[in-house]
């Protein structure tokens, strides 16, 4: 039994559904673009630096801290120093071999101590009091402070003269230590320690705490004038800005009407 041969021209059964198929489906009808308003871009807000907040000067106080605070721990350590070094005030001066006499007043008990520069050594001298001669280093007490000059050669205490009663006392120093002797009073060597102390303290500590305080002021101040800056931005943006309004119609013209269809209108 013969079955009839497909149409020479026609596609394969196996194939139709291929064929049926448009790879490059085409609209319906032509579409025109859909035009939108242009907004051009808004310009950069220019913000006036002396409305920023805090201001600038700001800027020279944190600058000024940190010279100004060194500088003045530096004028103050010199200062003790040299006040804490300076040269004692001596009633009497005299070489080794030789004496010389002073006063006590009424009140002046435990006020004289005595000098010594180059050579000169304690061990070398004895005092007589009012009651009588000493005897070796009987009337030289251990000095009650620390004190030297700002080298070897310059004036150094190395006793508290024993002035228990006012009158007339004698130091007397042999010659067998070469030097320069001499007799002043012990308050100007009292607080030498106390300025010495005090003036390394306010170098290692008022510089130190200038620098760090003129430092965090200036970074304060810098992020705080950014802050506001941006804010300022913010706020000229806010003022600035308005609102998008919906997308424009297409002209007329182009597509269908609205509620027809793509073949035209309906009978």
């Amino acid at each position: 039994m013969s079955f009839p041969s497909p149409p020479p021209h026609g596609p394969a059964p196996g194939k139709a559904a291929a064929y049926a198929q448009d790879p490059h489906p085409q609209p319906a009808y032509p579409q025109a673009p859909v035009p939108y308003a242009h907004v051009p871009p808004r310009p950069a807000p220019v913000i006036d630096g002396r409305d920023l907040r805090p201001g600038t000067r700001w800027y020279w106080i944190g600058g000024l801290t940190i010279p100004i605070g060194v500088l003045v721990a530096l004028v103050v350590f010199l200062g003790l120093l040299f006040s804490a070094t300076a040269e004692p005030e001596l009633i009497a001066e005299f070489q080794g071999g030789d004496s010389a006499t002073f006063q006590v007043e009424e009140g002046q008990e435990g006020h004289w101590g005595m000098y010594v520069e180059g050579d000169a050594n304690r061990y070398a001298c004895e005092l007589d009091t009012p009651s009588g001669p000493g005897s070796g280093n009987d009337n030289l007490d251990t000095a009650p402070y620390s004190y030297s000059g700002m080298a070897y050669d310059s004036w150094r205490l190395t006793a508290e003269l024993s002035t228990p009663e006012p009158g007339e006392y004698e130091l007397r120093c042999d010659d067998l230590h070469s030097g320069t002797y001499g007799i002043g009073t012990l308050e100007q060597v009292a607080s030498a320690e106390t300025k010495l102390i005090t003036g390394v303290l306010f170098l290692v500590i008022l510089g130190p705490l200038s620098v760090i305080a003129g430092v965090v002021v200036l970074v304060v101040t810098g992020a705080r004038r950014s802050s506001h800056r941006a804010r300022l931005v913010q706020e000229w943006m806010r003022r600035a800005g308005t609102p998008q309004g919906p997308p424009a119609e297409p002209s007329p013209g182009h597509g269908p009407p609205v509620g027809g269809s793509p073949g035209g209108p309906q009978h």
